[in-house]
């Protein structure tokens, strides 16, 4: 049983064996056939395609899978299955193939397998056992293995064949369609170039460059047919090279930096892929410098990068530190000498080299692939020497005060400065021409490490005590700082400044004298056109009823010619004070003669009032309205103003011409004792010489004598100059007749002249000594004679003015009389027609008194200008009061009377002080009279000295204090029961008899009169008036005393008037009182503060003027901004920076 079995299980694995073995033949064929249409597909489209080398590495790879997949699919699974490996069918199956193929078998086999397997698993083995063995016999005789037949293998052989036989026939006869595309294919990585009718030949011997270079591509087409155009593809971008001939070509790399693939293409076909490669080039990253200067310049080192071109100072130290790339060496390579940095560490080379002299430099940097620089950085070092020191100076003089000169200059130096002088010296001659210098330096501030600056200077002549013809001549001197050869110096101009000669200063005083008379005439005559175009227009307003449009374009050009007139004064006072002070400035003037300019220029100062001036601008208001009444009013005012000016003008016109008489003759005594003193050093000269006819100094001394004798000539034709002068004043002076002595003293210089040029030097010694001894006496008698008349002026004008007194009083008293009976006498009495004519009558003694004080005061500069207008009041007055009478006003009349008398009072009062001062002056004048000298006094009419406002103040404040007890004694006298307007009955005789009293009182007078109000509004009137012109002074030195106390007073007067005393009144008194004593008290504080100031103003030294306190502020703030500059800078634009700040701040 066992033995069927296993033969049985025998023929089953022989079967499998050839099931697997003709798997395998069948798999062969498969194979075979798929691999070689595989192969040829590949092949065919390789060698039809050209493809590139993605696609051929595609296909390639392709393949190899395709192989691999089909051998292990047909031929390794059926091989390993034929050994047993792996999983082959099991007997079942094969059973069931076998049966399917043995119609005999079917499924008997198959059954005997499934016994065999259940055998053991039943009760019944034997018939088991029984059957397995009946089905093995029958199935024994039946070959198992002829179930697979190999042969049907050979019906695959005719599709293989074909492809054989096919691959044999290309091999033969187109071996590279398998060829050519194998080794493309197996050398997929390789570019293969598609065949073109042309070939892309690079010119280049290598494609290597340096990197940061360019590079230049050069291809030459080689063919049968050379296209027009050639591109070159980089990194997918495509590019056109340029054509330089028919078959070449070519492409610039700009800058190159990596390594860089390209293509070259035309007509379609592209190259192979071609590389550039870029070698690292040897390159000067950056380098640094230190600049270590001397240390004379005490400049701090400097660090600077990048920069090689330099100018640095001599004796620099230079210490360079280069930082590159891809470097192994680097050289310098200077014009005098060649250098080898040392390496301090990767990449970096340091060098240190001290310049004296000026060099160039270059920097060459290389590695292994540059053995030799192929460029190089070329440097040029410019060592700057210590240049000299600049300086230059603006010179401006002050128009008003020419010994004030202030400089403004620059100073320009490379590094600085040690010392700024100014440096002058005074060149004097004194009166018999022996010339003496004085040097002096003055060290100026600066500072010194500034490379250019401003520097100011003032200089002030005064101290250096200039007489006329003397000069200084000065200059500036800077000093610079260097270290190396000492320092260096600049000097400016030497410039000059010449006090004016004594004739330039006669010549000067002439002309503006000349033109001051011609202006003042000029003025004389605008205000008389003036006065006459104010009447014509009173006139037509008087005729007209009404103002209209004409009127006020009258009043409108009347107040333009006044502005005229008030302008044309204000030049000429200009005009005065700047001649008086050219006169001062560098000539010794007699102190008589500066007090009488003082006067003079007061008189000046008081043309024009603020009264005039409030009365043009109320004039001025009216405009808009133009109320006839008012302007009727007005212009009866601008009558009296206007003549009042002209009589004013025509004051100071006299006044000046008699005051250039007698400056013209204290200078002509001056310029004789000057002749005197060198006719008395010729004469001492001439006695020390010997007489020697050959001598040559006889000559020098003959033309000396000769010299005087011209100067004494034109010392004559000044005499005649102020004689002619003199007769034009209206009250001429009395001269001395010097003719005689003249003649004299021109005889013995000649006669001195001509025995020296016979070189008699004792005989013409004599004539000299008799020459100087007559001009002594010719100046004594001039000196006596200003005197004399002097004194005898003075004399004249006190009489004069004590008549004026005496006819102001007799005035005064007929003027109350008048008002006296005009208060009892009644309109329809006959009586009251006399009235008019005694008020006439007065009209013309007021006018007498006119013009006696106005010709005084013409000679008298002690008569204020508020005199004239005093006077022109009580002619308004006097006019209002003629005019009221004959309209029969009573009120208005007796008004215009009471202020009549007021303003005589008034003008009594300031006579009476006038006389108190001409008095004094001419005490004080006898009292010095004998004393050594000139017999004349110091400070004429210093008794009371006008220019003290503090006094003036106390003074007013006692009289006023003196007017408010006898307001107060007439106020408890009116309260007791006694109305003001009681008839005086005999009290009036003693009035008369007493005249006006002491202090104004009316002692025997009943209270309450008229003449006593009367008197104390003249009183207070006339300290308004004097208060106002000491605060008018007081304004135009910038000062506001007493505030409105004019007002306060004004109101008093107008109570006065009204004969009116309520305790308002007193009360308004105290506030003035008060507001005097607080006006006294800041007033002394102000002269103490102005002596103080006084004091020390003389002490100090005026280096640096006001006028330019705020410009040198400015230049300091420059500096500032100079001392800021960046220390970055090279020299070159740090001069630029210095310039430009200078240049546009520069003094003009």
């Amino acid at each position: 049983m066992n033995s069927d079995s296993n033969i049985l299980i025998q023929k089953l694995d022989e079967f499998i064996r050839r099931y697997y073995k003709n798997q395998l033949i069948k798999g062969i064929i498969y194979s075979f056939g798929i691999l070689l249409s595989a192969f040829f597909t590949v092949t065919i489209l390789e060698y039809l395609g050209e493809f590139n080398m993605v696609i051929r590495a595609f296909l390639f790879f392709a393949f190899i899978a395709a192989v691999v997949l089909v051998l292990y699919k047909y031929i390794a699974i059926p091989l390993l299955k034929l050994n047993k490996i792996g999983n082959i069918i099991s007997y079942n199956d094969a059973a069931n193939i076998i049966g399917k193929h043995f119609s005999m078998v079917k499924d008997k086999l198959l059954n005997l397998i499934q016994l065999q397997n259940k055998q053991g698993l039943t009760d019944s083995a034997e018939l088991l056992l029984a059957s397995i063995h009946q089905k093995t016999i029958e199935l024994t005789p039946v070959p198992f293995s002829m179930a697979v037949d190999l042969n049907e293998n050979k019906k695959y052989l005719k599709y293989v064949l074909p492809l054989f036989f096919g691959a044999t026939v290309i091999l033969i006869f187109w071996p590279q369609l398998i060829t050519k595309s194998t080794k493309r294919l197996v050398n997929y990585q390789t570019y293969y170039e598609k065949e073109m009718p042309f070939k892309f030949n690079i010119q280049n011997k290598n494609l290597t460059t340096l990197q940061t270079e360019d590079f230049k591509l050069e291809v030459d087409m080689v063919g049968n047919s050379v296209p027009n155009e050639v591109f070159i593809e980089i990194n997918g971008i495509e590019y056109k090279l340029e054509k330089s001939t028919s078959s070449s070509f070519y492409y610039i790399f700009s800058n190159v930096q990596k390594s860089t693939s390209f293509q070259l293409s035309a007509a379609g076909f592209l190259s192979k892929e071609y590389e550039l490669i870029v070698l690292p080039k040897p390159s000067l990253l950056q380098f640094n410098l230190q600049l270590i200067y001397p240390n004379y310049l005490n400049k701090a080192n400097e660090n600077i990068s990048n920069t090689g071109d330099l100018q640095i100072p001599q004796g620099t130290k230079i210490k360079w530190i280069f930082n590159t790339k891809n470097t192994s060496d680097l050289f310098l390579r200077f014009s005098d000498s060649s250098a080898t940095p040392q390496k301090s560490g990767e990449n970096q080379f340091v060098y240190s080299r001290k310049f004296l002299k000026s060099n160039n430099y270059s920097i060459k940097v290389l590695n292994k692939f540059v053995l030799k620089a192929l460029d190089s950085v070329n440097y040029s070092i410019h060592v700057i020497l210590d240049q000299s020191p600049l300086i230059d100076v603006s010179e401006k003089r002050d128009s008003l005060e020419p010994k004030n000169i202030y400089f403004s200059g620059q100073i320009k130096d490379d590094y600085g400065f040690s010392r700024l002088t100014f440096h002058s010296k005074k060149i004097a001659t004194d009166s018999i021409g022996i010339v003496t210098e004085t040097n002096a330096s003055v060290p100026i501030k600066f500072l010194k490490s500034n490379s250019s600056q401003t520097y100011f200077y003032f200089l002030d002549a005064k101290p250096f005590n200039l007489n006329p013809g003397d000069k200084i001549e000065y200059y500036f001197e800077v000093f610079d700082n260097d270290g190396v050869n000492g320092p260096k110096a600049a000097k400016t101009q030497v410039m000059i400044f010449k006090a004016p000669t004594t004739e330039e200063i006669n010549q000067s005083s002439e002309k503006n004298n000349s033109e001051i008379k011609k202006d003042l005439e000029e003025s004389i005559q605008k205000a008389k056109q003036l006065q006459k175009d104010v009447n014509e227009l009173a006139k037509k307003i008087n005729e007209k009823k009404q103002l209209g449009y004409e009127e006020k374009k009258n009043i409108e050009e009347l107040i333009k010619k006044q502005q005229a007139l008030q302008n044309k004064i204000n030049e000429v006072k200009q005009q005065n004070e700047q001649n008086i002070k050219q006169q001062n400035e560098f000539t010794k003037t007699d102190e008589s003669i500066m007090e009488k300019q003082k006067q003079l220029e007061q008189l000046f100062e008081n043309v024009m009032t603020p009264e005039m001036k409030k009365l043009f601008d109320e004039l001025n208001k009216m405009l808009e309205q133009l109320d006839k009444t008012q302007v009727q009013e007005k212009l009866e005012e601008l009558k009296l103003t206007n003549k009042d000016i002209e009589k004013e003008l025509d004051r100071n016109l006299e006044a000046f011409k008699q005051l250039e008489v007698q400056q013209k003759m204290q200078k002509e005594i001056e310029k004789l004792e000057d002749l005197k003193n060198k006719q008395d050093a010729l004469k001492k000269e001439t006695e020390d010489k010997k007489d020697n006819q050959n001598n040559p100094d006889s000559k020098e001394l003959e033309k000396k004598q000769n010299d005087i004798k011209k100067e004494f000539d034109e010392l004559k034709k000044d005499l005649k100059d102020i004689e002619e002068k003199n007769k034009v004043l209206e009250e001429p002076n009395a001269l001395p007749k010097l003719e005689e002595k003249q003649n004299e003293i021109t005889k013995e210089m000649q006669k001195s002249s001509s025995q020296l040029s016979e070189n008699k030097k004792k005989q013409s010694s004599e004539a000299q000594k008799s020459a100087s001894e007559k001009m002594e006496e010719m100046k004594e008698e001039m000196e006596q004679s200003m005197e004399e008349t002097e004194e005898n002026q003075q004399e004249e004008n006190a009489q004069t003015l004590r008549q004026i007194l005496e006819n102001l009083v007799k005035l005064s008293f007929s003027q109350e009389e008048l008002i006296q009976t005009l208060s009892v006498t009644r309109m329809d009495n006959p009586q009251y027609i006399d009235i008019p004519k005694k008020q006439n009558k007065l009209k013309e003694d007021s006018k007498m008194i006119e013009d006696s004080l106005l010709a005084l005061s013409k000679r008298a500069p002690q008569i204020s200008a508020v005199v004239n207008r005093e006077i022109s009041a009580i002619h308004l007055n006097i006019e209002k009061s003629v005019k009221a009478l004959a309209e029969r006003d009573i009120e208005s009349s007796s008004m215009g009377m009471q202020y009549t008398m007021a303003s005589v009072n008034n003008l009594a009062l300031l006579l009476n002080e006038a006389l108190d001062q001409m008095q004094q002056q001419m005490k004080a004048q006898k009292k010095n009279k004998g004393k050594p000298g000139k017999g004349k006094c110091k400070k004429p009419g210093n008794g009371q000295n006008p220019s003290s406002s503090g006094k003036q103040t106390q003074n007013v404040k006692k009289m006023q204090e003196q007017l408010n007890k006898q307001l107060q004694q007439l106020k408890d006298a009116l309260e007791k029961g006694k109305k003001p307007g009681e008839k005086p009955g005999d009290q009036k005789g003693k009035n008369h008899a007493n005249g006006m009293g002491q202090n104004g009182k009316s002692g025997a007078s009943m209270p309450g009169s008229s003449e006593q109000f009367a008197k104390m509004a003249a009183q207070q009137e006339a300290l308004r008036r004097q208060m106002q012109s000491m605060m008018e002074k007081l304004k135009n030195k910038g000062n506001k005393p007493g505030g409105d106390i004019a007002n306060l007073m004004e109101e008093t007067e107008k109570d006065l008037v009204n004969k009116r005393i309520t305790s308002e009144t007193m009360r308004r008194q105290e506030e003035i009182l008060t507001r005097l004593l607080e006006s006294e008290k800041a007033e002394q504080e102000r002269e103490e503060d102005e002596q103080r100031k006084s004091n020390e103003s003389n002490q100090q030294n005026l280096s640096n003027p006001s006028q330019f306190l705020e410009y040198k502020r400015l230049k300091e703030k420059e500096m500032e901004m100079l001392n800021s500059v960046p220390p970055s800078l090279t020299p070159y634009y740090k001069e630029k920076v210095n310039s430009y700040f200078n240049n546009i701040n520069s003094p003009n």
